[in-house]
């Protein structure tokens, strides 16, 4: 059963169903385009949206008040047609379209993935759901606008760091080499997302690529260039499926949503032969 659940061709048969009950809701059983029925589908759905509105059933009064409300939509709807003041209308194709991305997406809903199905995923898109990495460091900010050859003078810098002796390297020594700003000296434990929030994506990127210990020039952020040292990192391991479940098996929904529609689409394409002119 499982495994016929997963074939693609049931799902365009559900499909194809479902579209099916979309138009007989839309036409109603209309023998033509001057003949307007009120179909039992369609009482019900009557009922259930005053009911989900209301939380109460409706009176007859009321509910011949939604009956007649309705003929009178469909009427004008059909006489708008023939006036062609459909036609070009953006706004009436865009929703015909949420309708039917809507019925075609909801395919999707019945879906159960499988243990191997969501494992496949975690795997094919792990880097999204490694534990967020903390970092330690210390950074020697420069003013670019301040330096004729930054780079030359930053590789000097780095050159006069490593000569000094452990205790030598105090913040105070090392601050007196670089510009002022109001930034830190030093940060503990900073997230990735902190990281690149704080300085930019570039600055949190070079940070997941550096040794530990080692002064690296030219280091770029949002406010220039830095001369950082990393003490210390942890975290950035893959997490196990039982950790990020929920967050996998929606990334999974989603995705089956949008072959889906692509698939939808592709098929529509063919049918009404689509060309660019």
């Amino acid at each position: 059963m499982k495994t016929l659940l997963k074939e693609p061709l049931l799902h365009f048969l559900l499909l194809g169903a479902a579209l099916f009950y979309f138009y007989a809701l839309v036409s109603d059983n209309q023998a033509s385009d001057h003949e307007i029925t009120l179909s039992a589908a369609k009482i019900a759905q009557l009922n259930y949206s005053f009911e989900k509105t209301r939380q109460r059933p409706p009176s007859k009064e009321e509910f011949d008040a939604l009956v007649n409300n309705y003929f009178k939509e469909q009427v004008a709807y059909q006489k708008g047609k023939e006036l062609g003041l459909l036609d070009g209308d953006s706004i009436i194709q865009k929703r015909i379209q949420q309708k039917l991305e809507f019925i075609v997406e909801d395919t999707v809903a019945s879906l159960t993935p499988s243990e191997e199905q969501l494992t496949v995923f975690l795997t094919k898109h792990s880097e999204e759901y490694r534990k967020e990495q903390l970092f330690s460091f210390v950074q020697l900010y420069f003013n670019l606008q301040k330096h004729d050859d930054i780079d030359g003078e930053m590789q000097t810098i780095v050159a006069k760091i490593k000569s000094l002796t452990v205790s030598e390297q105090t913040k105070e020594n090392l601050l007196s080499l670089s510009d002022n700003i109001y930034l830190e000296y030093e940060y503990h434990n900073m997230s990735f997302s902190q990281v690149a929030r704080y300085f930019g994506s570039d600055f949190a990127n070079a940070l997941v690529a550096m040794e530990l210990g080692k002064w690296l020039p030219d280091i770029k952020s949002g406010y220039g260039v830095h001369i950082v040292k990393l003490n210390a990192k942890q975290g950035g391991e893959l997490q196990s499926l039982a950790a990020v479940r929920g967050q996998v098996k929606q990334a999974w929904f989603n995705q089956q949503r949008q072959q889906t529609l692509a698939k939808f689409y592709q098929r529509l394409f063919v049918e009404y032969q689509v060309k660019q002119i």
